[in-house]
């Protein structure tokens, strides 16, 4: 009898875990499809299983030099001068540069950051000089011998501190340059501002029968990548070409910054992407890139190779920013919303990177998938002398769902009203119009909300309960809405080779999400041909056609429309060829879906895809290469400054909920996290082993954000700057029972449907963790991570 061989969805059953499938709606495809939804085995697994993955630091060339930073001991500092004789001194040490050497600044969406601080620093750990030498020890050795002496300056440490303007981190908005998406308020310490409006709020108000009034707190986060920021750098300083390899998420917006840093046409700088040891956002905008680059135009054009070690991760990389939330809601007494007012907080850290991003998603999401006539949302991103806050897995929406799902809580029990019931009752379906006022299409919050509940067996328990063993326990749900970056522009190449087989190139960043894996399924689907003969090219910005970035998980619905564009051109190109072989008119050769070229009026003159590179059609003609491109400016409707209401904010719509079991010790104040239902409206599942995995990978990453990661400031300086100090989920953490359902809700404009899901996983995850921590303590905690002490110093609530 021949062995069953598991397939990867039968063996994550095997393992202990659940999972199904819900089919709301597909889109309209011609048959039926033999790769694309069939789970698929990852086409970077054994390189990255095997240990032969090539990451940022394992880039090495010969007579390349090592850098290492000079960084600020202080978070708020005057540099009144800068001294790097004895570290020139150093054998081996063949640079140091300090801020003078390239005072030229960059930022996202402002350029107010240097490479290496100039007059003043503004964070701990902000570079004030740099070196390169033969060895990395010697490097770091002179870094440690750079004199800089200070005049030490207020610290900012806090949102309450930064909104006082009485100490300002930048003195003079005015000096930089800065986009048209960010909004600096001259004289205080406002970086950027964010404001919708729907409606009359306050009309609203006067219209609900009871008012809730609460506040939130979101701590500051580490990425905690596995792989340290790194970069090396070749830069000629005669002939202006730069070549940099690094594991970075954004190749050519990185491209474009050093190129205008540095003053190079863009054609000059090439960026070769090595595999990346996650991401999250962390490896979004430039950190080790620009310093490597400068460090190698003063060694003559050597390589320099700059890693960050652990501490620098935290000290002087990226992190998630602190966000304090107040929110007001108005509803009737049958459980209607009347109203919300959302005011909120972000804690940037010294320079504003990309967080006039993050509070622009995060202000789409603040009052969830949720039907609200009145709404008015106001947030600001406040300047400290902190970290530097950026992008993390979710865009400031993870933050959003906590707040207004923490609200919706607490809206619930001062109706007498179950949770899930108010929830349904006012959650968004087709035809509704969202807080932009824009016409909701293809929304699945009911049935995610639904099934999520349902997981983890929602009905058949209590709100609060104590178990046998005296743990106080509790159930909580959460669900969510999110736009993907819009307008943005994907663009591919398609090349068959000679043996029939084919090559992608796509700027689409590999971090676990899958592309390298989906972007074939796509092509093998739409050319019916077999998907290990399809590839993905290593992403080098000299021949990879342009992506704007690898964020906003828009990689398999902008990357798989531009793939399948370019695959119908391949079919086209392979008929003319046919027709050349069989001396036919074009016309007379069609591309069946058996993945046949056959000649239209003889049947029996037919090559399957697989036989073309031995059938001669090929042969001293024209390469078979093709060009696609999917781009979104045609259907956005930009949101005005004033109100942001437009009829089309975002191609799509992300849509999930997660319901969580937890038991709380009455006696040490630890949580354990028992069961996770999750439910995801992800349009369609490319490869359902990946979006299984990216949901269960979040709901750890969420497990510790709810329970234990958070950044520690006194006075500037960071506390926990290691990975003893701060805590985060490990294996032992992970053993929770998981039922995880993926809604099939097809989006007409996604290819076969499809939606994102490398952030929607995470972002309900805390929201729903806390829910039921407060359910299972009849307490209403006001911030993240909850913590021991929060536990066992509580204050229960009696409405």
């Amino acid at each position: 009898m021949a062995q069953h061989v598991l397939t990867p969805c039968e063996k994550y059953q095997r393992e202990g875990h659940e999972w199904d499938r819900l089919v709301v709606k597909r889109k309209d495809t011609d048959g039926v499809e033999t790769v694309v939804g069939h789970s698929q085995i990852r086409k970077d697994a054994i390189a990255k299983a095997t240990g032969t993955a090539q990451y940022g630091a394992d880039v090495n060339f010969p007579g390349q030099l090592y850098g290492a930073c000079t960084r600020s001991p202080h978070p708020h500092a005057r540099i009144l001068s800068v001294n790097t004789e004895k570290a020139r001194a150093v054998p081996g040490v063949r640079v140091v540069i300090t801020g003078k050497d390239y005072p030229e600044p960059y930022g996202q969406f402002i350029a107010d950051q240097p490479i290496i601080a100039l007059d003043k620093v503004r964070y701990q750990g902000e570079t004030v000089a740099a070196v390169a030498a033969e060895t990395e020890e010697a490097a770091r050795e002179a870094a440690s011998l750079v004199e800089v002496e200070y005049e030490l300056l207020p610290v900012v440490n806090s949102i309450e501190d930064s909104i006082k303007n009485e100490t300002l981190i930048h003195e003079d908005w005015s000096r930089y340059e800065c986009s048209s998406a960010c909004f600096p308020e001259q004289g205080t310490n406002i970086g950027d501002s964010f404001h919708l409006n729907k409606g009359d709020v306050e009309k609203g108000f006067a219209e609900a029968d009871l008012i809730v009034e609460s506040k939130f707190l979101c701590g500051q986060l580490q990425h905690t990548l596995i792989e340290t920021h790194t970069a090396t750098a070749q830069a000629n300083p005669y002939t202006k070409e730069i070549d940099v390899w690094t594991p970075n998420q954004s190749p050519f917006s990185i491209r474009g910054l050093i190129a205008k840093i540095f003053g190079v046409p863009t054609e000059k700088v090439r960026l070769i992407m090595t595999d990346i040891g996650g991401g999250f956002g962390g490896k979004y905008e430039a950190k080790c890139e620009p310093i490597a680059v400068a460090l190698s135009l003063k060694a003559g054009g050597r390589p320099v190779k700059l890693t960050y070690d652990r501490h620098e991760e935290f000290e002087a990389t990226v992190c998630r920013s602190t966000v304090q939330y107040y929110i007001k809601t108005g509803v009737k007494k049958d459980g209607t919303l009347t109203a919300q007012l959302v005011t909120g907080y972000w804690d940037a850290g010294a320079y504003v990177t990309t967080n006039p991003r993050v509070d622009y998603n995060a202000g789409f999401a603040a009052v969830g998938p949720y039907k609200v006539p009145n709404v008015k949302i106001d947030t600001y991103v406040c300047m400290t002398n902190r970290t530097l806050g950026t992008a993390y897995r979710g865009f400031g929406v993870t933050e959003a769902a906590t707040l207004h799902e923490h609200q919706m809580d607490i809206v619930a029990r001062k109706l007498h009203m179950e949770p899930l019931k108010l929830r349904l009752q006012n959650c968004l379906h087709d035809g509704d119009y969202g807080v932009s006022g824009d016409l909701i299409m293809t929304c699945a919050v009911d049935e995610c909300l639904r099934a999520a509940a349902e997981n983890i067996g929602w009905d058949k328990l209590p709100d609060r309960w104590v178990d046998e063993e005296g743990n106080l326990c509790g159930k909580g749900i959460a669900c969510f809405n999110k736009l993907t970056g819009t307008p943005s522009t994907t663009s591919c190449v398609v090349k068959m080779n000679e043996n029939g087989s084919l090559f992608i190139w796509s700027a689409s960043r590999e971090m676990g999400q899958g592309v390298t894996t989906t972007l074939p399924q796509f092509a093998a689907e739409s050319m019916h041909m077999d998907l290990d003969r399809i590839s993905v090219a290593p992403v080098d910005t000299t021949v990879t056609p342009y992506d704007k970035t690898t964020t906003s998980s828009r990689s398999t619905f902008h990357s798989g429309n531009a793939v399948l564009e370019a695959c119908e051109d391949i079919k086209k190109q392979l008929c003319k060829l046919a027709s050349i072989k069989w001396s036919c008119d074009e016309n007379d050769v069609t591309y069946t879906d058996e993945g046949y070229i056959q000649r239209i009026s003889d049947a029996e003159q037919r090559i399957h895809i697989h036989d073309v590179g031995k059938s001669g059609i090929m042969h001293e003609q024209l390469p078979v290469i093709a060009i696609g491109r999917y781009g979104t400016s045609d259907i956005f409707d930009p949101p005005p400054v004033d109100g942001r209401q437009s009829s089309r904010p975002t191609v799509m719509w992300m849509i999930g909920a997660q319901a969580a079991v937890v038991k709380v010790n009455p006696i040490t104040g630890l949580v354990k996290v028992t069961k996770m239902g999750a439910a995801h409206d992800i349009g369609k599942a490319i490869n359902p082993t990946g979006c299984l995995q990216q949901i269960e990978g979040a709901i750890v990453m969420g497990i510790g954000h709810a329970l234990m990661e958070e950044m520690i400031y006194e006075d500037g300086n960071l506390r926990n700057g290691n990975m003893v100090d701060y805590k985060v989920p490990t294996f032992m953490d992970s053993d929770v029972e998981t039922k995880i359902t993926l809604v099939e809700n097809g989006h007409p404009e996604g290819p076969y449907g499809v939606k994102g899901i490398g952030e929607p996983g995470l972002v309900p995850t805390a929201a729903a963790i806390a829910n039921a921590v407060c359910h299972a303590c009849n307490t209403d905690f006001d911030s993240l991570p909850i913590k021991p002490e929060h536990i066992l110093f509580r204050k229960e609530v009696n409405d």
